[in-house]
């Protein structure tokens, strides 16, 4: 799928979470391919299908993603009532796969893991591990499977086996705790579920919940992703290098939430305007134990 494809994406999808408002998505950039998306920032790379006629062909064009990167965490907004579930945050950093091509233009299925922070009503920051085949809802990994926390580094690795089946690694870097999973697409006898063929992309996002109409944009410390790849049904690799991948810009109502930033040929940073040279003190976020 192309970038102006993922535009529509955008207006659609809303990934890990319910309750995220749909958002316009435009062309915006100087010299570099950057699109903006209400509730989505990072970067995607495009892998064209295989022009094989046998099975190959008929199944998705990106066959493996994978990337590492730091769960951030949330800084307390100025002044706001955090009793009030609707001033504090929730954010989510994911890979995925996702074919183009549907059979309808209002589908997306695609496969996608990741982490999710959120500020509790202290202003504490809480993390989790979470598996989806969207358009179903996300399935949180118990914490006893895989116990996340912010400053944590998370390496995610999807495969998609065929339109309705994949797998999901995850692993925390910090604590040596692996996870992982087959999976089936919660509804795999509709095509809704099924990952469409043509081309395919590969996602590596920073998500915000956008629960009603924010006042405020969440100020998180900078997300790193690293090692970022996709791989083809013939094994071929791509990355930033191999001139396939565009940057999504988070903006809303006017207001830049989250900038990602290309650093190398397989990493980039999403940073926060107001949280980028922010460095959240360690004694203030124990880690929870498994």
């Amino acid at each position: 799928m192309d970038s102006s494809s993922l535009i529509l994406l955008c207006i659609w999808v809303f990934a890990a979470f319910s309750g995220a408002s749909s958002g316009e998505a435009r062309p915006f950039g100087l010299g570099v391919d950057k699109y903006v998306c209400t509730y989505l920032g990072g970067a995607v790379i495009n892998v064209e299908q295989v022009n094989d006629t046998g099975t190959v062909a008929k199944l998705p064009a990106v066959r493996t993603v994978f990337a590492e990167w730091n769960v951030p965490w949330l800084k307390v907004p100025s002044g706001l009532n955090l009793s009030d579930p609707n001033n504090r945050h929730s954010l989510a950093q994911w890979v995925g796969i996702l074919g183009g091509n549907c059979d309808e233009p209002g589908w997306f299925p695609f496969l996608q893991a990741g982490t999710a922070i959120d500020m509790d009503e202290k202003g504490v920051t809480e993390a989790n591990a979470w598996v989806e085949w969207f358009p179903a809802g996300a399935h949180t990994i118990p914490n006893e499977n895989m116990t996340i926390n912010p400053g944590d580094q998370i390496l995610t690795t999807i495969d998609v086996y065929t339109r309705t089946t994949g797998h999901v690694h995850m692993k925390n870097i910090r604590t040596g705790q692996e996870y992982e999973t087959n999976v089936t697409a919660d509804s795999p006898d509709d095509p809704q579920y099924q990952i469409c063929l043509g081309k395919g992309t590969g996602q590596f996002f920073q998500e915000w919940t956008i629960a009603n109409d924010r006042a405020d944009v969440p100020v998180f410390n900078n997300v790193t992703f690293v090692g970022v790849g996709a791989i083809d049904r013939h094994g071929k690799a791509f990355d930033f290098s191999t001139g396939t991948g565009d940057y999504w810009n988070m903006t809303d109502s006017g207001r830049q939430v989250a900038i990602p930033e290309g650093t190398g040929q397989k990493s980039f940073v999403v940073y926060s305007p107001e949280g980028r040279m922010w460095i959240p003190p360690d004694e203030d976020h124990p880690p929870k134990t498994t």
